[in-house]
């Protein structure tokens, strides 16, 4: 019965996410498209260099929401409010404080802004820079005061709460800012409106939380024993190392751009990344709703049930990330020409790599997430400062010798290294298993992925050759779609069928294939039944 409840549960948060990033996909391009036609590609990339500083300074979260997660998952599973209304208290107070380090923080970095800008790429925003990297601090310091509330709802298995409240906010804050784009094209006001939609998302999730559990407005609140406080700060002081490294490796491409090339190209780059970040946004709805059903599962369930469902898992998340890998590094340079131009493209060798990490980056997210659901924040601390080394040092050192791909040489040699050294402290901790079974699977799964997509770069030199892209050269996404539309379409197709035809050529009789199977004929009988 538990665990009918647990795929019920995420399948739900699977359907209401894929909905709302179906939804949001959209408004993102065609906002995307008309920003870089009204506020330049420079803009574009300020909006991403601003993005990811933020990003940098949400180290003073430290994990707090990492370790909140999973002191929630047991006490949710047993419906023990009064301790539950305890430890959300003290994150409630634990928050508050983010937010004034980060704000402190973000306005002690602001008089730094210009120094890395040019006088040209600032003239371009209007002149207020300050006005505009103010706005993007107040969305994210004030997000604080209410974020927290979110981990309550997720470790019952409910993410779809967040998934609706954040769908109607980004719909309505992209039609605002495509107004203003339309009426102003001023960089200024399209951030004011993403300020003031922002401030309204905050208050009604905070009235609508309160209303969900009214028992967080209750003022007889117990305190945390020491007793119970200790493994919270035991895994904040193990997440502050591993928080600090994750924003160093994820967060920093951005600003090393900006510093050793320029920030033009960081919108270039960001435009590639809208299309990443979309297609990933889906596989994060099946990714995150397995953190919180495996959370719930360690609660309830023995390791060996534990480690099956994670074979199952990790099946799902080569198939998925593997066929998007594929599909994009066939695709998204003709994309790109067709939708935005051929001088807003990137060499194929960056692609390749920010692709070849993508991939080792959703086969790393299973193992991090049972890793987090399993409460192993300890084993692993100083990983993360490793990996953050190896990448800031090689990256900045190659980009200043070979350029962009050096950056992301850098990225990935850092994935490589992760990808080898968390599997065995899983195995070994949350499994009491050997690892040589992970590393002899991915290795097969890495192969049939190459396979399927060397298959389709030969469909690609076909179909769309670098002549043939060439004469997608009109000034309008209408011309350019019917210069090469036709042939995109074709390949699409053939990008979609290939690698899902190969994986199951080699893994339709594959115990992990037929799980999963069985799990979408399921919710295939259900979805008939109600209509």
């Amino acid at each position: 019965m538990a665990s009918d409840g647990r795929i019920e549960k995420m399948q739900k948060n699977i359907a209401w996410g894929t909905f709302s990033r179906i939804v949001v996909m959209i408004y993102s391009f065609v906002s995307r498209t008309f920003f870089i036609e009204y506020l330049g590609v420079a803009n574009q990339g300020i909006n991403g260099l601003f993005s990811n500083i933020l990003t940098v300074l949400s180290f003073a979260e430290l994990g707090i929401g990492t370790a909140m997660n999973f002191s929630l998952y047991k006490l949710v599973a047993e419906k023990n409010i009064p301790k539950i209304k305890a430890y959300m208290g003290f994150y409630k107070k634990a928050y508050r404080i983010i937010a004034a380090v980060v704000g402190g923080i973000g306005l002690c970095i602001m008089p730094f802004i210009p120094l890395m800008l040019t006088p040209q790429e600032i003239n371009g925003a209007g002149g207020n820079i300050y006005i505009i990297y103010g706005l993007y601090l107040f969305n994210t310091v004030s997000s604080y005061f209410v974020s927290y509330k979110y981990s309550l709802s997720n470790a019952e298995q409910k993410g779809y709460i967040f998934t609706n409240i954040n769908l109607i906010a980004n719909l309505v804050c992209q039609t605002g800012q495509l107004i203003v784009l339309f009426v102003t094209k001023n960089f200024i006001f399209y951030c004011m409106v993403g300020a003031v939609v922002q401030l309204v998302q905050n208050l009604v999730t905070n009235w609508y939380m309160n209303r969900l559990y009214p028992y967080l407005k209750e003022k007889n609140v117990e305190k945390l024993s020491k007793e119970e406080l200790a493994p919270i700060i035991k895994n904040v002081k193990a997440l502050i190392v591993t928080k600090i490294g994750t924003i160093c490796v994820n967060q920093t491409d951005n600003i090393i751009i900006t510093a050793v090339i320029n920030v033009s190209t960081v919108g270039i780059i960001d435009n590639y990344n809208t299309l990443l970040k979309n297609v990933n946004g889906f596989l994060a709805i099946v990714m995150n709703s397995q953190t919180a059903s495996f959370g719930n599962l360690i609660a309830l369930e023995g390791k060996e049930r534990q480690y099956s469902l994670f074979k199952n898992f990790r099946f799902l998340t080569f198939w998925m990330h593997g066929f998007a890998a594929v599909v994009l590094f066939t695709l998204m340079t003709p994309f790109v020409v067709i939708w935005l131009g051929a001088d807003k493209t990137t060499t194929t060798m960056v692609i390749l790599l920010i692709l070849f990490n993508y991939y080792l980056s959703g086969q790393r997210s299973c193992v991090y997430n049972v890793k987090v659901a399993g409460g192993l924040f300890e084993q692993d601390k100083w990983l993360a400062f490793a990996t953050a080394t190896v990448n800031l040092v090689v990256s900045i050192g190659l980009a200043k010798i070979i350029g962009l791909p050096g950056i992301y040489i850098g990225t990935v040699l850092q994935g490589l290294l992760e990808t080898f050294v968390r599997p065995p402290i899983v195995y070994k901790h949350l499994f009491e298993k050997s690892s040589w079974e992970y590393y002899k699977t991915g290795l097969q799964y890495l192969g049939v992925v190459f396979l399927a997509g060397i298959v389709c770069v030969g469909f690609q030199q076909l179909l769309l050759p670098q002549e043939i892209l060439a004469l997608a050269s009109g000034d309008s996404i209408l011309s350019r779609l019917q210069a090469v539309g036709g042939r995109f379409v074709i390949l699409a197709a053939i990008a979609v069928a290939v690698p899902n035809v190969i994986f199951y050529l080699f893994y339709h009789k594959r115990e992990e294939f037929l799980y999963i199977k069985g799990i979408m004929q399921r919710f295939t009988r259900k979805i008939k039944k109600k209509k």
